[in-house]
């Protein structure tokens, strides 16, 4: 992420864009017509790789065409996202009914060719060479950016909460004796709730928070832990079920919009996308570390209960400290810092 951020700045969105589907395109060929493992694996990689392109270069686009009235336009971006995953829990299982599950990449690669072909490409005149050695320097002043990693640290422990839903919400409710179909239903409902709750969230940033966008994203946290921490004692029961699964797309999956404001804010002129990169992998950390930890939790402890409490508890005590850090920082514009 940090490398295709870097990638980005040099050669612009618009061509970093096309470059990104093209890439996720070729991987989704190669998954669907493999026949080995390793073969698969590179596959895999191509279609991370593509997609690691995209939120730089879609946040260095929104800055450079909308700067300072960002922040609405970065949570509809984002709210795709949520609107994707929705639209495929619905359609992909017909495809893999059907034709099976390699069919499922034979659709991606057809869908990604058509954006590259449509897609304009655009000559950058301030593009050259890859360097190391600056590569390096940039990739060491966006390490350095406090706001960057009090905000990226934050914004870790959403990205473990956001991933253990979308991994154990439905394996969850079906322990609690719901139907497949069902269990499937809630997660499908998270997410459309998600589509708005990114928007939303950036619509009430500006409104309540202007002139500090950090103390925004404390709020979500908070609103978060609040959700997870109530959400096992009520969730036995199918309406308030539906209800929590609202709530949870609402801010335990909306934080996204808010989050990539922030970094595109504080990143220096022309470094939206090194800024971006080195956000997302911060906060894959969360992913990585934090999704198995929940895992453990479960197999170790037979709870998800316990893992929801510990969870909300985590983000909770997080989100107060976010908190009263945004307000000893003056925080909203790009500063650069």
């Amino acid at each position: 992420s940090i490398f295709t951020g870097y990638f980005v700045d040099r050669i612009g969105y618009r061509n970093a864009m096309k470059l990104s589907f093209g890439i996720m395109a070729a991987g989704s060929l190669i998954v669907f017509k493999s026949p080995y493992y390793i073969t698969l694996l590179l596959g895999f990689y191509l279609i991370g790789f593509g997609y690691g392109v995209l939120t730089p270069a879609t946040n260095s686009h929104i800055m450079e065409e909308y700067s300072p009235e960002h922040l609405t336009r970065m949570g509809i971006k984002q709210a795709g996202v949520p609107m994707g995953a929705a639209m495929a829990s619905i359609a992909l299982p017909f495809i893999v009914l059907r034709a099976g599950v390699p069919y499922t990449y034979l659709v991606v690669s057809i869908f990604a060719i058509f954006v590259v072909l449509i897609l304009p490409y655009r000559k950058k005149h301030n593009s050259s060479k890859f360097n190391v050695r600056e590569y390096i320097s940039e990739m060491l002043k966006a390490g350095k950016s406090r706001n960057l990693l009090i905000i990226g640290f934050s914004a870790l422990f959403l990205s473990w909460s956001q991933q253990s839903v979308m991994t154990y919400d439905v394996l969850y409710f079906q322990k609690i004796k719901f139907g497949t179909i069902i269990a499937e239903s809630f997660l499908i409902t998270v997410l459309l709730s998600a589509i708005f709750g990114r928007i939303l969230w950036t619509r009430l940033g500006n409104i309540i928070f202007r002139e500090n966008h950090m103390a925004t994203f404390s709020i979500i946290m908070f609103s978060t832990a609040l959700v997870l921490l109530a959400f096992p004692h009520f969730s036995s029961y199918i309406y308030y079920a539906y209800i929590f699964s609202v709530l949870i797309g609402l801010t335990a999956i909306s934080w996204n919009g808010v989050f990539v404001s922030i970094i595109s804010e504080i990143a220096p002129p022309g470094r939206v996308g090194m800024f971006s990169g080195m956000g997302i992998l911060i906060i894959s950390l969360g992913t990585i570390i934090g999704t198995p930890i929940s895992g453990l939790i479960i197999d170790h402890y037979h709870s998800y209960d316990l893992m929801w409490t510990v969870m909300g508890l985590t983000i909770l005590a997080v989100s107060i400290i976010l908190f009263f850090i945004s307000m000893k920082i003056k925080f909203s514009m790009p500063t650069g810092k």
